[in-house]
């Protein structure tokens, strides 16, 4: 049997729209860590999200339904629906939050990191969270299973998702990290909840079985799994356009690599300052033009289907 979770993101070309930076400076993580930069495509001196639309476009079922779900639809033959129902859901079930409008982004790019990069298969996406499992009213971006080998064996955690898009890279971290503080605040609840509706967003007998070993206690075993915390942070690039075309690529890439290094600071005093050393923890870090705009705008866009694909 295997040891991992079947993946769910399907659709979408990662690798054609996210373009990952070297990263050089070393952190200091009191455990396991990851601090990733990534950018997108960039034309005539500005980041490009047309691209990012089609590709949010494409996932957005991959996001919003389970597993069981999107079988349901392969089965009564609505495979073709699945966007559009996708994109009611969100509709019905978006708006302004705790982070503003278009929201929806970063919690959408949260999960695609964690699935692509960091290889954590979904259990609950947010938007599952406030819908299929409304009533434990949870406050974190997602749900995601993470396993790797430790000393040969099988090592699990539950990586809880939290993300944010602001203007700027400082504001973005302290608002990621007051999601991360009301999720250590009902921890067990979270847990609970995991345990809880697990098995009911599965569909093949493989990961049933696998989420019942790992996260279900039983009389013959006590079920133990860690938890994480992985996290999408969105921010204003802040560069200007006046520099030469064949310059402004490279100068992006420093700036996002300077802007970074002055935070890591800031993260990891946050963690300690938090008590949070127990956990590991995977940032995945992407620049927009103006993030409080583009998001909005990027999330309208998807929704209306006003999408060059």
């Amino acid at each position: 049997m295997s040891e991992t979770l079947t993946k769910t993101l399907q659709h979408g070309d990662f690798a054609s729209v996210f373009q990952e930076i070297e990263q050089p400076e070393k952190v200091d993580w009191m455990t396991d860590g990851q601090l990733r930069l990534f950018h997108l495509s960039i034309s005539d001196n500005e980041i490009s999200t047309e691209d990012l639309k089609a590709y949010v476009y494409r996932i957005i079922g991959d996001y919003v339904f389970s597993r069981a779900r999107i079988e349901n639809f392969n089965l009564t033959g609505d495979t073709q629906a699945i966007v559009a129902q996708a994109m009611r859901v969100l509709r019905k079930n978006g708006g302004p939050d705790a982070k503003g409008t278009g929201a929806e982004l970063g919690e959408i790019l949260d999960y695609t990191f964690l699935e692509e990069r960091l290889g954590a298969p979904k259990i609950m996406s947010r938007v599952e969270l406030a819908t299929d499992a409304k009533k434990y009213a949870s406050a974190c971006d997602g749900i995601h299973l993470l396993t790797s080998s430790t000393s040969g064996k099988p090592y699990h955690q539950i990586v809880f998702g939290a993300s944010n898009i602001m203007g700027d890279i400082g504001y973005a971290i302290e608002g990621a990290f007051d999601c991360i503080l009301r999720m250590e605040e009902c921890k067990n609840s979270e847990l609970r909840m995991v345990r809880d509706v697990s098995l009911e967003v599965m569909c093949d007998a493989e990961d049933i079985q696998l989420a019942r070993d790992i996260l279900i206690p039983s009389r013959e075993k006590k079920a133990v799994c860690n938890t994480s915390y992985g996290v999408f942070l969105g921010y204003s690039l802040g560069l200007g356009k006046d520099y030469p075309l064949t310059e402004y690529e490279a100068l992006a890439e420093a700036k996002i690599r300077d802007d970074i290094k002055t935070e890591i600071p800031h993260i990891l005093q946050k963690i300690k300052d938090n008590n949070l050393g127990m956990h590991s923890f995977y940032f995945y870090v992407l620049p927009f033009n103006d993030a409080e705009d583009e998001k909005k705008s990027i999330m309208e866009a998807v929704l209306k289907g006003d999408v060059d694909l």
